[in-house]
């Protein structure tokens, strides 16, 4: 009878201990997972063509994400960005409103335009967000044609900052001079 009560409470003991160990790791594992946030990119509005007309003058672009950086970068707190993702986000973008206005936007075109985003920030204050991004245009010889920073400020929403300075962006380069002359056929 004694030896049963010996197993009984070594196999009780190596449960509790199992139960003890598993609960620290669930623990753990939740508060690491909880400590990073990714956000992603979301929806933009359409630039109207009242805002800024077709453009004429057989413009022809490629467009190409040069940010090589794949892993989340920090933004504000806890909250990263995949800068790679936001640039072909960007490209995506700025390439659908090049063609609302008349530009053909092809991988083939011999007039490449290379895109990276070199940095992104958020500013939370009370009651507004403000989003401030940094893109960087370059000939595929590394010359830099244009950089650009945007800030835009929303009422307590990231995801309306973040929009603000996507379209803005576009939209000052849809009227850069130096960047269509870059689309300009050769």
């Amino acid at each position: 009878m004694r030896e049963k009560l010996l197993q009984s409470s070594k196999g009780e003991k190596k449960i509790t201990r199992f139960a003890q160990n598993a609960g620290l790791l669930a623990v753990l594992f939740f508060t690491l997972a909880g400590c990073m946030q990714v956000w992603h990119p979301g929806s933009v509005p359409d630039l109207s063509l009242d805002k800024v007309g077709a453009l004429s003058g057989g413009y022809s672009v490629a467009l190409v994400n040069d940010q090589r950086e794949m892993r989340p970068q920090p933004v504000i707190g806890n909250a990263h960005v995949n800068y790679n993702e936001w640039t072909e986000f960007f490209i995506n973008y700025y390439a659908n409103e090049l063609r609302k206005r008349g530009v053909n936007v092809d991988p083939g075109s011999p007039n490449k335009i290379l895109v990276k985003l070199d940095g992104f920030t958020v500013q939370q204050g009370f009651a507004k967000m403000r989003a401030n991004i940094h893109f960087r245009f370059s000939t595929s010889d590394g010359r830099i044609i244009k950089e650009m920073y945007e800030t835009d400020t929303s009422g307590m929403s990231a995801g309306r900052a973040f929009a603000g300075v996507i379209y803005h962006t576009a939209e000052k380069l849809l009227t850069d001079r130096e960047v269509l002359d870059r689309m300009k056929g050769y």
